[in-house]
């Protein structure tokens, strides 16, 4: 069960005896706003919480003991640890080590170049490998790599790059690889695009679904399972260097439970997972989505917590995103929107009726109006006679949502988590839809309005960068990674609005609104020193957003080696050793 009650109990106690207290932490010179617009230059932490905030800071300082840590904090700004509320943590964790990464880089010719770099060191057998996280206009050339491009980089080595979930560039050794040739059938749901001969060029097209994607991923060289743990160590520290100390994983496409949460499992029993991590669950198997909710919950409790030492640490949250393979839709905008399945609602009221049953929490795909409608219809059906109320349920993405359905969502008592996607597809979202859909698309600022609850992701790596900042940018800037201005200010947050939905609009959707997601007295210290002023630097530089600190359960979990080299954590060296992480 979720530890909720025990911080606020210590809390208390320490707040009435402040004094007699040693405290294990004191952070001072630091710009600290709270949600409810009061500041503070510092605070104490004991025993994983905050019990003091001051703008006194000779006094809180005097308070220490032998044992305090005290940090200075040098005037920055000082956030709740960032909580991804919508992302794929675990199976972004297996695969870390092992990929090359374009966030953030200005140019194609520059991605070409680091493709070019890795192909030298990667061993026969294996392959160059860039899946998701960038966007084609935040490149001088606002373009997708060609066929021929990658086979130049890299001829005698595999590669394959990502877009988004619309598809996919290989290369000839890749085809080769694979085994794609004129005679080739693509997996369901989705073709390979052929030159006028009939020769398939090595574009993937993901349309209607991602299924080829999953399935070209899928075909891949895994890590050993030792690797994989190294890989995940990798890629959680690298999260918290961006100041993100909690994720709920929405699992995810080709990554089965338990079978490949191995890496990140080990960690938590270990007790050396460092951030808090929820994970939702999604069947594998169309047509066996009953099943494996009826085993899940036959093995696991709901909100059970499997980290050796922290609280909320690994939590089995709930089922999602995907409840039922025929109920879901997939967000490919360089296409036509896809229809759910004629018998969706069925087997989605089937699986809905199972969770509230077992007061499971469940979440849902669902990025098109016409698709909400549908799924809408049927929670209304059966909250009839099984209360939605009675867990947390929550819409994902919900990018063309109508205000009617909001009222009904509101009706209902839903959340919604919505991701930065549209930082990353925005223009090929209004060359799809037009500019004035892409004005509400999503439409945020309605949803606060109408008073839902509601929280802000990522939905890395493959749809988009597991960097929270992108979109904090995108939310509060209204413009996509490549410059692009797709809403008016009616559709854009101010900062720490955005920053309240990035930490306690998570933990609200996941039943933690008491005990993190802020700075305030009896919450979880989790907490980062930013590296610049979210709140007031210019927004362009917002993309660039890094930690100089990270603090979970008032533990140190990360430190910059130049800003603290004192606190500075000696990370393990990515495996294999040709891994584009050490590059």
């Amino acid at each position: 069960m979720k530890n909720i009650n025990s911080a606020v109990v210590y809390a208390m106690f320490s707040l009435c005896s402040f004094q007699a207290l040693s405290v294990d932490m004191i952070v001072h010179n630091a710009k600290i706003k709270t949600f409810e617009g009061k500041n503070y230059s510092s605070f104490a932490v004991d025993n994983g919480i905050f019990i003091k905030l001051s703008n006194d800071d000779k006094s809180i300082i005097a308070s220490h003991s032998k044992d305090t840590i005290i940090i200075d904090a040098k005037g920055k700004r000082i956030i709740p640890g960032i909580n991804d509320s919508h992302t794929h943590v675990v199976r972004g964790g297996r695969f870390y080590n092992l990929e090359t990464r374009w966030e953030g880089i200005s140019s194609l010719s520059e991605g070409l170049k680091l493709i070019e770099k890795n192909a030298k060191v990667t061993p026969d057998g294996h392959w160059v490998r860039v899946i998701g996280g960038w966007s084609p206009y935040q490149f001088e050339e606002k373009r997708l790599p060609t066929p021929d491009e990658l086979t130049k980089a890299a001829p005698n080595t595999p590669v394959f790059v990502l877009h988004l979930y619309s598809g996919g560039v290989l290369n000839k050794k890749a085809m080769e690889v694979l085994n794609i040739n004129k005679n080739s059938k693509a997996p369901k749901g989705g073709f390979y695009e052929r030159d006028k001969s009939g020769k398939p060029t090595g574009r993937l097209i993901a349309a209607p679904n991602p299924m080829i994607l999953y399935k070209t991923i899928g075909a891949l060289p895994h890590m050993t399972q030792e690797e994989q743990v190294n890989s995940s160590a990798n890629y959680y520290n690298k999260l918290l260097s961006l100041g993100m100390t909690s994720a709920a994983d929405a699992g995810g496409g080709g990554h089965e439970f338990p079978i490949n949460y191995h890496a990140s499992t080990v960690l938590a029993t270990a007790g050396e997972l460092p951030m808090r991590i929820s994970s939702f669950l999604f069947p594998q198997t169309p047509g066996e989505e009953l099943n494996d909710f009826m085993q899940w919950m036959d093995n696991y409790s709901e909100n059970q917590n499997m980290h050796l030492h922290l609280d909320n640490g690994y939590v089995i949250e709930g089922g999602g995103e995907l409840l039922a393979w025929k109920a879901s839709d997939y967000e490919n905008f360089t296409a036509q929107r896809p229809d759910l399945h004629d018998d969706a609602e069925k087997e989605l009221e089937t699986v809905v009726r199972l969770h509230l049953l077992n007061n499971w929490p469940f979440r849902l795909h669902a990025t098109y109006n016409e698709s909400i409608d549908r799924m809408l219809n049927v929670f209304e059906k059966i909250n009839k006679t099984q209360p939605l109320n009675k867990v947390r349920w929550i819409l994902d993405h919900a990018e063309t949502i109508s205000d009617r359905n909001l009222s009904r969502v509101k009706a209902l008592d839903g959340m919604i988590a919505v991701q930065g996607r549209m930082a990353f597809a925005g223009e090929d979202f209004m060359a799809q839809y037009g500019k004035v859909q892409t004005k509400r698309t999503p439409p945020i600022k309605r949803m606060i309005e109408m008073g839902i609850p509601v929280a802000l992701g990522t939905d890395g790596t493959r749809v988009s960068s597991f960097n929270p900042w992108p979109t904090y940018y995108w939310a509060v800037s209204g413009k996509t990674v490549g410059g692009t201005k797709i809403y008016e200010q009616e559709n854009k947050l101010n900062r720490l609005k955005a920053l309240e939905l990035f930490t306690a609009g998570s933990a609200y959707l996941t039943g933690e609104e008491s005990v993190k997601g802020q700075i305030k007295l009896g919450m979880y210290a989790d907490f980062a020193i930013l590296d610049r002023d979210i709140l007031t630097v210019n927004e362009a530089k917002l993309l660039k957003t890094k930690s100089l600190f990270t603090v979970v359960g008032g533990k140190v979990k990360f430190a910059d080696k130049i800003a603290y080299p004192t606190f500075a954590i000696e990370q393990p060296k990515a495996i294999p050793d040709w891994s584009p992480v050490n590059q």
